[in-house]
């Protein structure tokens, strides 16, 4: 009986010495796919979220008035940035030409505002990078209004102005001014009136325009069906596929809270009855439109 009972418990040793470590394998494959289940899971999840019309955009637009002295907004619309940056340009900012230099001002006048922007985009291009696409609208002072609408802003005067200016123009007691988006072509003038450079005289520009989106973001993403309701009285290069685009991104940026409007000054030196942008001011300007 001894010798069976040996060899029954000996076998079971055998046995157990066998099973234990293949019911370990087991299991440790068996957790192992558990858990590349769960991370294709996860990775599913994650490539299942959709990332939402216009997120990934940046568009960079030059915004024209078209009147007797041109005037000149570049707008970068960056959604992946959640940001919109304007900055005026003088209407006397050289550009190249092939005969040499023009302004912004004249090649708009004479050659219209497409070859305008070829032209700026010529003089900021360096090497051999090419820039992305640069597009236009231009519309007269009215046209504005209408884009605009009924908005309304308050306008820090002091953040332009000096006292004694400030003082000249009527808001030397209260420094904020009511603007209405019909009076803000009045008001702008108003406010150049007071600064000396056409670099500082551009920027009031911005400013303002600067203010009424960043009061009202809502004007952002009603801003392309306006420039679809007025298109007889554009000039635009925004095909219908681009302005969609446009429409997609600005109006996400619309809904973001950590949406950032600004503007910015691209610095100028006088050339004569002209300026020239300084190495910074080409810089500034080349961030904007890469």
């Amino acid at each position: 009986m001894r010798s069976r009972a040996g060899v029954f418990w000996y076998s079971l040793g055998l046995t157990l010495l066998l099973l234990i470590p293949l019911m370990a394998v087991t299991l440790f494959l068996l957790y192992q796919r558990q858990q590349q289940q769960e991370l294709r899971q996860a990775a599913a999840e994650r490539g299942g979220v959709q990332v939402e019309q216009g997120s990934q955009d940046c568009w960079r637009m030059l915004l024209v008035v078209q009147q007797e002295q041109p005037a000149f907004v570049l707008v970068r619309a960056d959604g992946p940035a959640r940001t919109v940056t304007l900055c005026a340009l003088p209407g006397e900012l050289q550009v190249s030409a092939p005969a040499g230099t023009t302004t912004l001002a004249d090649c708009t006048l004479s050659a219209g505002p497409g070859r305008a922007v070829q032209l700026l985009q010529q003089t900021l291009a360096t090497g051999e990078t090419a820039l992305p696409p640069l597009y236009y609208l231009a519309a007269t002072p009215a046209g504005w209004v209408d884009f605009v609408g009924s908005s309304s802003v308050r306008f820090d005067t002091a953040s332009l102005l000096g006292k004694e200016v400030r003082t000249a123009l009527g808001y030397g007691e209260e420094p904020v001014a009511e603007v209405a988006a019909s009076g803000a072509g009045e008001f702008i003038e108003r406010l150049q009136f007071g600064l000396d450079t056409p670099g500082e005289k551009a920027a009031a520009r911005a400013a303002v325009w600067a203010a009424f989106v960043r009061q009202d973001p809502e004007l952002l993403a009603a801003m392309p069906e306006a420039w679809r309701g007025y298109s007889a009285r554009t000039l635009t290069d925004l095909l219908a596929q681009d302005l969609a685009g446009v429409e997609d991104t600005l109006t996400w940026l619309t809904g973001q809270s950590a949406l950032t409007v600004d503007y910015c000054v691209a610095a100028t030196v006088r050339q004569g009855g002209e300026v020239a942008l300084t190495e910074a001011g080409s810089q500034t300007l080349y961030a904007l439109l890469q």
